[in-house]
């Protein structure tokens, strides 16, 4: 076997023709990979779309208990408004109610106060406001004012006026429509926000109640508004296990857990956990509604959440079977199209041995690459020497362009760019990944740019401004960033990237040292003599004593926005003369200044 595997591989490597292999390499290093990166990907991006999914559904549930929370504010507000005025207190309070608004009906604080009430009801969400009394005999009719005002013997046999009579320690009752007699449903809302208002100088007389009456198809609107999914529910449970609205009856009833249960089977309000209801797998998770006993329940199944997954699986599987046809046509084409021109390329070197500077170790393979070995290695001894001097040319050439990249890109920025972009892709943040990818590519086009030396002034500030947003938006937009530059000399030229190695720095070394994270950074430019003055000025940490004074000679810190600091400055002086250059001013604890001299001069295309 292994005498076997060892020909084949001889065989192989050695004696088959290079169409062949082509081809056979080629569909290894397509199917193989593209295998492993299938199965890994699908793995990857089935967690993500569920932990997308769960995520997203966690922040709805969230915003629509925030919605809820804050229509219930607006009950609270309005009851308020109906308790807080004495003209209340005077209508409960009389012996016979009826004939107090007969007689004191026509005086202006009380008609003002049930035209305030009326004023409440929007028809779209409170309903309906009612004012129960007892020991009201008769009852007023529209269009008189007081028709808000009713006997509790209408409500004495709903279910909200027993749980008050049950209960002496409840005030305010939040009731779903079952709570609510018939008569209430049908005339003045399905739901109802009721308060007691007791006698404080008399216990014992029978209380009165106003109830604020609202539609539940309000609430139903609210959690149908958020429903990511047809299969999904969200309902609003009570603590005396009462549903008081839902997305949909049907789901909410068969879906239903108890509400003294919700937090055993959930955990925190903060998860959304899989659960089992009726042999079926779902995600489900809470939020506590402020100010009410109401628990929001969402219910989420399962194979919603997977289905977006099911998709991509189909969708890769038909990808990749194509790229397997496209890779095996393509290998068949190519192969002989290349072995063809590796023919012609043995014939003209077996024509002319001096032409090509590269050599092989093993003259002894009879493919179409063994010839190739063989011929080329009888030139290689002729140019050995100018190969040794030119590739000592070109290590010296390599060391200075990376000098120079290094002046000019900072790695650890671009890194941190590209993790924010990841960061944002999977937070499904799609605007903000385009934004940053425009922003990240502008910038580079110009730092990479080798056709000139020099640059307009207006370009490199371009340049900074870029920058500045590119680290606001990985640090949440905590450095205000100022430009404060004449139109005049915005057409002068500036070499590139003399100013943001100073931005980077005060970013740097500056704001982030602060406590806070954040400040200001201001450039400022004028004309002086013959010269342009830059000032660039931040609110940062400053510049210890020690070191301010050897920023500029090379000696100081080896970070990377130091380097570029000295390099700058370095650069300025070769090109305009020692006159000209970076000064640096600091407080340590308030903030650095920056100035930079070089000549006005015009800017030209070269």
């Amino acid at each position: 076997m292994i005498s076997f595997f060892s020909t084949a591989m001889h065989h192989f490597l050695h004696d088959m023709k290079f169409k062949h292999k082509f081809i056979i390499l080629n569909l290894l290093l397509v199917l193989v990979p593209t295998f492993v990166v299938f199965c890994f990907l699908y793995g990857r991006l089935s967690h993500i779309i569920t932990t997308n999914a769960i995520n997203s559904e966690q922040a709805l549930v969230s915003q629509t208990a925030e919605t809820l929370a804050a229509t219930v504010n607006q009950l609270e507000l309005a009851m308020e408004s109906i308790t807080s005025d004495t003209v209340l207190s005077d209508i409960t309070h009389a012996a016979n109610v009826y004939d107090y608004l007969s007689s004191h009906g026509n005086h202006p604080d009380t008609l003002n106060y049930f035209r305030n009430i009326r004023s409440l009801i929007d028809y779209d969400f409170i309903t309906a406001v009612r004012i129960y009394v007892p020991y009201m005999e008769k009852s007023f009719q529209e269009p008189s004012p007081f028709y808000l005002v009713e006997s509790t013997s209408l409500i004495e046999r709903s279910y909200w006026h027993g749980i008050f009579d049950g209960a002496p320690g409840i005030n305010v009752l939040l009731c779903p429509d079952f709570y609510l007699t018939r008569s209430e449903v049908d005339s003045l809302g399905s739901m109802a926000y009721i308060q007691r208002i007791r006698n404080p100088y008399d216990p014992a007389q029978e209380s009165c109640y106003i109830a604020v009456y609202f539609s539940t198809e309000y609430l139903k609107n609210i959690l149908c508004k958020n429903l990511t999914d047809t299969g999904s529910v969200y309902y609003i449970n009570n603590s005396r296990n009462s549903i008081v609205a839902s997305s949909d009856t049907a789901l909410a009833g068969t879906y239903f857990m108890r509400y003294e249960s919700i937090p055993g089977r959930i955990g925190s309000t903060q998860n959304f956990a899989a659960v089992t209801i009726l042999d079926e797998n779902l995600y489900m998770g809470y939020r506590e509604v402020d100010h009410t006993d109401w628990r929001l329940v969402s219910i989420i199944p399962t194979n919603s959440v997977f289905s977006e997954s099911r998709q991509i699986l189909l969708n890769m599987v038909f990808l990749y079977l194509f790229f397997v046809a496209l890779a095996y046509i393509t290998a068949l084409l190519l192969s002989g199209n290349i072995a063809k021109r590796l023919s012609l390329v043995v014939d003209k070197m077996n024509e002319d041995r001096g032409k090509t500077p590269v050599k092989f170790d093993n003259e002894d393979d009879q493919d179409e690459i063994g010839q190739l070995v063989c011929n080329y290695n009888v030139m290689v001894d002729r140019i050995n020497a100018l190969m040794t001097k030119e590739t000592e040319t070109a290590e010296k050439l390599k060391v200075s362009e990376v000098k120079a990249l290094q002046a000019q890109i900072n790695p650890h920025f671009l890194y941190n760019m590209l993790d924010m972009i990841n960061w944002l892709a999977q937070s499904g943040k799609q605007q903000e990944v385009s934004i940053a990818v425009q922003t990240l590519s502008k910038f580079y086009k110009l730092t990479l740019s080798k056709k000139n030396i020099t640059i307009p002034i207006q370009e490199e500030l371009r340049h900074v401004d870029l920058f500045v947003k590119l680290q606001n938006m990985r640090y949440e937009d905590r450095i205000n960033f100022l430009i404060d530059v004449p139109d005049e000399i915005l057409d002068f030229e500036i070499p590139k990237l003399v100013l943001q190695p100073i931005v980077e720095n005060s970013i740097q070394h500056g704001i982030f040292e602060r406590e806070s994270k954040s400040g200001d950074i201001v450039i400022m430019a004028w004309t002086e003599d013959m010269d342009i003055l830059f000032t660039i000025s931040d609110t940062g940490m400053g510049i210890p004593a020690g070191q301010l004074a050897n920023i500029l000679d090379g000696t100081g810190s080896g970070s990377g926005s130091n380097i570029g600091i000295y390099n700058t400055h370095l650069r300025l002086q070769l090109l305009y003369g020692e006159a000209y250059g970076l000064q640096f001013q600091s407080t340590y604890g308030k903030g650095t200044e920056v100035h930079v001299r070089i000549p006005a001069i015009k800017y030209r295309e070269k």
